[in-house]
């Protein structure tokens, strides 16, 4: 899979600002042209407060979203993108979504933050809606990492627990990788609460844990080859402890640029990310966090 098209949506708020920031970087960097998104949010003119639905206000908030469609595509065209203004009018994450599939688009990139302001826990959220329903990878990225100095992506970390989910995750991440020529880690985390349910159901006195991290070993190994192969700078590790909080922890600590993974685990089944490890990662990372559906197609080549 080759990156040629990102979708950069705005509501024009200082954190989708700094996050499309980034987004051109990442597109400077993949060589890939933009189309940038502004939605006029019909349940605005709907809303409490409102008389039914306003013409007049509708007519207000496309012309406040085609300002800020065609600011941002100034800015892009500005730093040498090849860049798309567009407007659409309706539910903000459902007009991202059927955009991109509209127009061939191969990866959206998002703020986790909007018009409040805040980095929200993602529930019911525009950026939450499109990481579940995009058929594309999404790149969400917090207001930390949006104002990361760093602008270019050199290494990706891509955690995996040998899901089919991780794996499709993986097989994306090589593929950014390549054409960024970025250096890829692959991290698998023990969970430590994993340690205390097998004694507590099995009554075992040994290592909990040994199983799963001759397991982890043989994977990373796998990984590890399949990346030699293709010429990537790779490095592997195993951690013990909470799975988001080691990973969010390991990019930090290892300098990553960009964390990749599925967004659903060993359950086998997408959730609503709730709870989930990808969910958190997604709202504390301080780097920009892609995220690839188990459903997504992937390119082996």
């Amino acid at each position: 899979m080759t990156v040629d098209t990102l979708l950069i949506p705005t509501d024009g708020s200082d954190p989708a600002e700094a996050a499309a920031a980034r987004g051109f970087d990442l597109a400077a960097q993949l060589q890939a042209s933009v189309h940038v998104l502004s939605v006029a949010d019909s349940s605005v003119a709907t809303g409490a407060g409102y008389a039914g639905d306003s013409a007049s206000i509708r007519s207000r908030l496309r012309e406040r979203a085609s300002a800020r469609a065609t600011a941002l595509q100034a800015d892009a065209e500005e730093r040498g993108l090849d860049a798309t203004a567009a407007v659409r009018e309706g539910i903000p994450a459902n007009e991202i979504v059927g955009y991109a599939d509209e127009h061939g688009i191969d990866g959206i990139v998002i703020g986790t933050a909007g018009r409040s302001g805040i980095t929200r826990a993602l529930v019911g959220s525009v950026a939450d809606k499109v990481v579940r329903t995009a058929t594309v990878p999404v790149v969400t990225i917090t207001p930390e990492a949006a104002t990361e100095t760093t602008s270019t992506i050199e290494s990706i970390l891509c955690p995996t627990d040998g899901s089919e989910s991780a794996t499709t995750a993986t097989h994306h991440s090589l593929s950014v990788a390549d054409q960024l020529e970025a250096a890829v880690h692959f991290l698998s985390v023990i969970d430590s609460d994993l340690g205390d349910r097998v004694v507590a159901l099995t009554n075992d006195d040994g290592d909990p844990l040994s199983g799963l991290h001759e397991r982890a070993e043989t994977h990373l190994e796998t990984l590890a080859s399949h990346g030699q192969e293709r010429n990537f700078e790779v490095e592997t590790a195993t951690r013990n402890g909470e799975p988001a909080e080691e990973i969010v922890a390991y990019a930090d600590t290892d300098g990553i640029d960009l964390i990749a993974m599925g967004t659903a685990g060993r359950g086998g089944f997408e959730r609503a990310l709730v709870g989930s490890v990808t969910d958190t990662v997604i709202r504390t990372a301080s780097v920009p966090v892609l995220t690839v559906r188990p459903d997504e197609p992937h390119d082996d080549s």
